[in-house]
């Protein structure tokens, strides 16, 4: 076998890409020789031209599109524009609506600090969290009693603080999680087994809002803390489970509540990922992205995500005294599980892409999870299906997968138009969405699809008058087709799903 080649931001490796290199199998990888790579671990984003060379079984470890996620302007207009959707098909007060509501209220600068200022006054006693949309390590961010004090230029947040969080000897702490994407279509997520609850410097109070060791996490924050002995404590999961059973918690309950709350968040911006790698003209299998995921638990056990991180960071940060020893030794083995995950020293191991068929989607998938460590899949399993209501509607590689995985075929939720007047005339059926003030102007065979899903006609019943056409051909790629546009028109906002949604007990 040919060695391989893998490349780095830098030329040297550093603290945020040696355990990747060290995870490299040397008999398969050497650094790469001028511009010539098959792997690439990139700190930071790459340069758009950069995603149009992962063709061919090249990977990096980023999805273009990722800001939807990792910015915190764009990732409120995320969870904004996914609980906007739900609302406006079930209800402001449903239940799919109340479980989508887990990030704080946010307010992106400037165009939202009239309605900042209107929902001030109406909680005068609220306390508001500015940050910048785009910053990282703690910098910029204060607690405001008065939000008018924050900055109101395009680079600025602010949030509601969450007040009454649940401490940890007295001290303020976010959960640091970490979460791999490592396929858009089919989706597949994963979550490490183990993580981390991050702690403030200083004990909890609302007296002092100015002292950054009370109210942030951050570690290069409380790094800065001389006054203490161990200012930067870590606290790894498997710990954090036994302190909460020792105060009569449940951790369970609340793992599987972080749990739907990330794929509830990835499924949000999977239509983003996509359609970001599709014009890059990059592989979609040969990008995937691992992520930080900074959730605080209030009082009440009810977790709030903060932010998702780009590139979380791989370096040691605690003292010994501060859980620095299991911090490296978590870090470096969570990267190992990853490398083996996505099997990059498997080259020879079972892909499919996303029009594949339900077997070789499942040996895929399989395949993946097998060599996935401490990683546990968390979408999809055996019940996919209850996740369908958050997407706009699943394509049918979710739909195919999802069914080898629960050992059953799963019928696509049936649509309904929405958002749409139906124009027709001299050159056929166009549409116009009432939304965005768009036209479209399908093809006859999108028209034919569009007429049969309007008259009510599920979506494999659509398939079935498509292939039952003269010279109709092959009807699994009849299938996929129909099912990839409805996605498209859901995704629009043409469409909306119309079956009923259902709480897991």
């Amino acid at each position: 076998m040919a060695q391989r080649r893998y490349t780095l931001t830098h030329d040297r490796p550093g603290p945020e890409d040696r355990f990747f290199v060290e995870a490299l199998d040397p008999a398969q990888w050497a650094p790469a020789a001028g511009g010539d790579w098959h792997t690439r671990w990139q700190v930071g984003m790459p340069r758009p031209e950069t995603f149009a060379r992962v063709i061919g079984g090249r990977s990096i470890n980023h999805i273009p599109g990722n800001h939807c996620l990792t910015v915190k302007s764009a990732l409120a207009d995320t969870l904004a524009g996914l609980t906007g959707r739900l609302a406006a098909i079930h209800g402001e007060d449903s239940p799919i609506v109340r479980r989508s509501r887990f990030t704080p209220q946010t307010f992106c600068m400037p165009d939202d600090h009239a309605r900042l200022l209107a929902k001030a006054a109406a909680h005068p006693r609220r306390l508001w969290l500015q940050k910048p949309a785009n910053g990282a390590r703690g910098e910029g961010i204060r607690v405001l009693r008065d939000p008018a004090e924050a900055p109101t230029g395009e680079d600025w947040v602010v949030q509601h603080y969450l007040d009454d969080p649940h401490l940890i000897d007295g001290r303020k702490y976010v959960l640091r999680l970490y979460v791999l994407i490592s396929s858009t279509e089919p989706l597949r997520v994963y979550l490490y087994r183990e993580g981390f609850a991050k702690l403030a410097s200083h004990a909890y109070t609302l007296d002092d809002l100015a002292d950054p060791f009370v109210h942030q996490t951050n570690p290069d924050i409380n790094a800065g803390n001389t006054g203490m002995a161990e200012p930067v404590v870590f606290i790894e999961l498997a710990r954090y489970r036994e302190r909460l059973r020792a105060e009569g918690r449940d951790p369970e309950a609340l793992f599987r509540r972080l749990r739907e709350l990330i794929t509830i968040t990835v499924i949000a911006a999977r239509e983003t990922l996509r359609s970001a790698t599709l014009a890059t003209g990059a592989d979609p299998q040969g990008c995937y992205e691992f992520l930080g995921l900074d959730c605080l638990v209030d009082a009440d056990m009810n977790p709030w995500l903060l932010e998702c991180n780009l590139n979380p960071s791989l370096g040691v940060y605690a003292g010994a005294g501060g859980g620095g020893d299991a911090e490296g030794r978590i870090k470096r083995a969570m990267v190992h599980d990853l490398v083996s995950l996505l099997g990059l020293n498997a080259p020879d191991r079972p892909r499919a892409d996303a029009r594949a068929e339900a077997g070789p989607l499942a040996a895929a998938a399989d395949a993946e999870l097998a060599a996935a460590g401490d990683f546990e899949r968390i979408f999809p399993d055996a019940d996919a299906a209850r996740y369908w209501p958050y997407f706009p509607a699943p394509r049918p590689a979710d739909l195919r997968l999802a069914g080898a995985l629960a050992d059953t075929a799963i019928k696509p939720p049936p649509l309904r138009p929405w958002q749409v007047e139906e124009v027709f005339g001299d050159d056929g059926l166009r549409l116009f969405a009432t939304e965005t003030g768009q036209w479209l102007a399908p093809n006859p065979t999108a028209a034919l699809i569009w007429l049969h899903v309007a008259d009510g006609l599920d979506p494999l019943g659509i398939a079935a008058e498509l292939a039952a056409l003269p010279g109709a051909g092959n009807r699994a790629a009849i299938e996929w087709d129909v099912l990839t546009t409805l996605a498209d028109w859901a995704r629009d906002g043409l469409l909306r799903q119309v079956s009923a949604w259902r709480v897991r007990r």
